[in-house]
């Protein structure tokens, strides 16, 4: 290619990519999506918040362990989750993205962390008068898929707590793990 066609591909570009920026500048700004109450709720979950864990792997007394998960806003509709703790002496990360879906009118959570290769989705609801969140579906838990349900309970603005509940194959739902979570100054 010789320099005087290169030139002119170069300033073909730029006036396509100036074009493109000009026409997004000068959208109505009301055709731009704006975030519903149900995003604003996620919102609150934003911060470093403090983890004491219980977790039980069957019956008997749980295991505790201390965790921190940093919540940041991606936009103004979405939630990323980086959880981090020392489990039975083994580093353990988790990452989470939250948001709320107005075509299907539920919340959607998918989790991955360091101990299972396949990601789990939940979908859930919100109930304001106990002011909890509940979320249902499947997780790959110790190499098996289970049932699984969440319950985020929002206690005030510096306090929640998450109950999670599992349903082993041909078993009944038992509780696996709870977080009480202090958001940090």
């Amino acid at each position: 290619m010789n320099i005087k066609r290169f030139g002119l591909t170069i300033l073909f570009s730029a006036l396509i990519v100036s074009a493109g920026a000009l026409a997004l500048t000068s959208q109505d700004q009301d055709a731009m999506p704006s975030a519903s109450s149900e995003h604003e709720l996620l919102m609150e979950s934003v911060g470093t918040w403090d983890a004491a864990m219980k977790m039980w792997m069957g019956p008997g007394e749980p295991m505790s362990a201390q965790g921190t998960e940093v919540n940041r806003a991606v936009g103004p509709f979405h939630v990323v989750s980086d959880f981090k703790a020392d489990m039975m002496g083994m580093d353990f990360d988790g990452h989470g993205i939250s948001s709320w879906d107005p075509t299907k009118k539920k919340f959607i959570t998918i989790w991955v962390d360091s101990t299972e290769p396949t990601p789990g989705i939940l979908e859930g609801t919100h109930d304001e008068k106990t002011k909890t969140m509940t979320f249902k579906g499947e997780m790959m838990m110790m190499g098996e898929r289970m049932k699984v349900r969440q319950v985020i309970t929002m206690k005030d603005a510096e306090h929640r707590t998450f109950d999670m509940f599992i349903t082993p194959p041909g078993g009944e739902e038992m509780q696996s793990m709870h977080i009480d979570y202090t958001k940090k100054k």
